[in-house]
């Protein structure tokens, strides 16, 4: 997946003529939408599949230099993963704290990372027969991790640009309660990479 959005990105860079650039002091705004592919990671083995959900919110940047930003929003961010056709619906604001590097000849490429929070929104389990119950009970309120992701911007007016990316979590704080099936301390932690899309207007 990550092989094939390069390979889109890279054609963009191509096809289009880019001006994308900032300097010291800019703010931007970014709305965006994509699709976020999530499961779980854990200290022992995991027959899941992904959870395919929506990700869906506004990022801002303010720059510091033409290289670098500080970048942060809020964003609607459906994690979880699917066990068998039972899937674990895990709904988070998710408000990322991270540093934006810009790069390129016109600085449309970027790459950033920092750290992630995500606060719990619902978490409920939708059984293959259909039916659902609630998991709020059973999932950790608040989930820390790092955030790291690369884009590719390109303008399509004077101070408005169109964008792609790629942006990865990786869950470092534990978000189940004790499990202890079978004598096992069972340890979940949220994974997921969301592919997107959405412009970014210069304030």
């Amino acid at each position: 997946m990550k092989k094939i959005l390069l390979t889109v990105l890279c054609v963009a860079g191509f096809a289009f003529t880019t001006d994308a650039q900032n300097d010291k002091g800019d703010f931007t705004l970014a709305p965006q939408l994509g699709l976020n592919l999530s499961n779980y990671r854990s200290n022992v083995d995991l027959n899941n599949d992904l959870r395919v959900a929506m990700v869906v919110g506004v990022t801002g940047d303010y720059y510091f230099s033409d290289r670098w930003s500080f970048r942060t929003g809020l964003l609607y961010d459906a994690k979880g993963t699917d066990v068998e056709n039972n899937i674990d619906k895990l709904n988070y604001l998710s408000i990322p704290l991270q540093a934006n590097f810009h790069f390129g000849d016109n600085r449309n490429w970027y790459v950033n990372f920092g750290p992630s929070l995500n606060v719990l929104l619902s978490a409920k389990g939708e059984l293959s027969d259909g039916s659902e119950i609630d998991l709020k009970d059973q999932v950790s309120s608040l989930d820390i991790g790092l955030g790291y992701g690369i884009g590719y911007k390109f303008d399509v007016s004077e101070n408005t640009e169109l964008f792609f990316q790629a942006q990865s979590f990786y869950g470092l704080s534990r978000i189940n309660e004790n499990n202890n099936d079978f004598g096992q301390d069972i340890k979940l932690f949220n994974i997921s990479t969301a592919i997107s899309a959405g412009l970014i207007f210069d304030l």
